[in-house]
């Protein structure tokens, strides 16, 4: 029978104080030790189906696995789950919660209740941050990891990679730079160990009661590079520009398609009257907004990210001082020079190079017929007159 052993982690995913091992055992052991060998990223199980993994950004079926009852998914949650943690999942219909697994990943869970049959999702998290060559990620965004202070943003679907992004960036700092990393994050996702600096990493529920307080009470902790996990509200947004104004390195996440729908979404959520001074807010501290896609690679090899890079010049800050947010894409296509990219640069680079194929690069653009299609395959064969 196979046989995982973790150490059990409360409902928000960090590890228990009493360090109390789990034992995950028999066929969900199986099915985790599946989907790490086969290279996936997300298990789930559902009522009615055999088990399925996504790999390379499709769902694929488990082959040779039965079909499962919301009774036996269930049965499996209660296994997995501690007194807490079945109470929060029955009152609530949800809960979060993360596993650690073999020294060789993070596990992080979401188990729902849907047509009233109990449901679990897993997405693997590597224990090892993956550097910059590993992700390809573009050297214009490689340099952000240098600057003193700024907000750097972080947008796209779930899924998309950002959090992967932001964690080599963190990583770097830790390893060449002699400062204060504080993370905010629900929950944790990458763990970082104190290099050249010192990583404090906080998680909503365990070591924050909220994102605001966490959030505030950041200013009194002497900081020199904050990750805020994801800019939720008004209070977050603001209390994150506040941070990237007053001398502090911030990234934070959004889920948007583009860059300049970030910075509209920063600008909308606020009342129409305070619209004005949040202009001029993320005009005077934005540094960088970086718009991420994950396709899959031709060879079927795994996934790789395509980059949409917009760079804080004074021309991209008067536009967002000003509301002209429309006019920023026209600003990164003549901008190449300064390291900007439009997500259709970034694909085309990689149908260009082989990496993806053009019809999955097209399938991903907001604008397909920007798109370079790849060049002809050599002739074959001699040529007869």
């Amino acid at each position: 029978m196979d046989r995982l052993i973790g150490v059990r982690l409360n409902p928000s995913g960090r590890q228990a104080d009493s360090l109390e091992m789990m034992v995950v055992d028999g066929e969900l052991a199986h099915w985790i030790a599946m989907l790490w060998d086969r290279r996936g990223t997300d298990l789930h199980l559902s009522d009615s189906s055999p088990p399925l993994i996504r790999k390379g950004g499709n769902l694929e079926r488990l082959a040779g696995e039965r079909v499962l009852s919301g009774k036996e998914i269930y049965g499996l949650l209660e296994e997995l789950f501690d007194v807490e943690q079945r109470e929060q999942y029955e009152h609530h219909r949800e809960v979060d919660f993360a596993l650690a697994w073999e020294g060789k990943a993070r596990l992080r869970g979401n188990a729902f209740f849907q047509r009233g049959e109990a449901s679990l999702a897993l997405r693997i998290i590597p224990s090892k941050v993956p550097g910059f060559d590993e992700i390809g990620m573009p050297q214009a965004v490689r340099d952000l990891a240098t600057l003193p202070q700024g907000l750097v943003l972080f947008t796209g679907p779930t899924g998309s990679g950002k959090s992967t992004s932001m964690a080599a960036l963190i990583d770097w700092i830790n390893q060449n730079r002699a400062c204060h990393i504080l993370t905010v994050e629900d929950p944790i996702e990458y763990t970082h160990a104190h290099k050249k600096s010192i990583v404090s990493q906080r998680e909503i529920g365990s070591d924050a009661k909220d994102w605001d307080r966490s959030l505030r009470s950041a200013l009194r902790e002497d900081p020199d590079v904050v990750l805020v996990g994801e800019m939720r509200d008004t209070d977050s947004i603001a209390i994150t520009l506040t941070l990237a104004e007053t001398g502090h390195l911030v990234f934070s996440t959004l889920h948007t398609n583009d860059t300049s729908q970030a910075l509209d979404r920063i600008v909308d959520v606020f009342p129409a009257e305070k619209q004005a001074q949040i202009r001029m807010q993320l005009a005077g501290s934005l540094s960088a907004v970086i718009a991420q896609r994950l396709i899959p690679r031709a060879d079927g090899k795994g996934m790789v990210a395509a980059y949409e890079v917009l760079i804080a010049t004074h021309a991209v800050r008067n536009l967002v001082r000003e509301g002209k947010t429309r006019q920023i894409r026209n600003v990164i296509t003549t901008s190449q020079a300064d390291g900007m990219m439009t997500l259709e640069m970034g694909l085309s680079k990689l149908v260009t190079s082989g990496a993806i194929t053009y019809e999955d690069a097209v399938a991903r653009a907001l604008y397909p017929n920007e798109i370079v299609q790849p060049p002809p395959p050599p002739p074959t064969g001699r040529f007869r007159r």
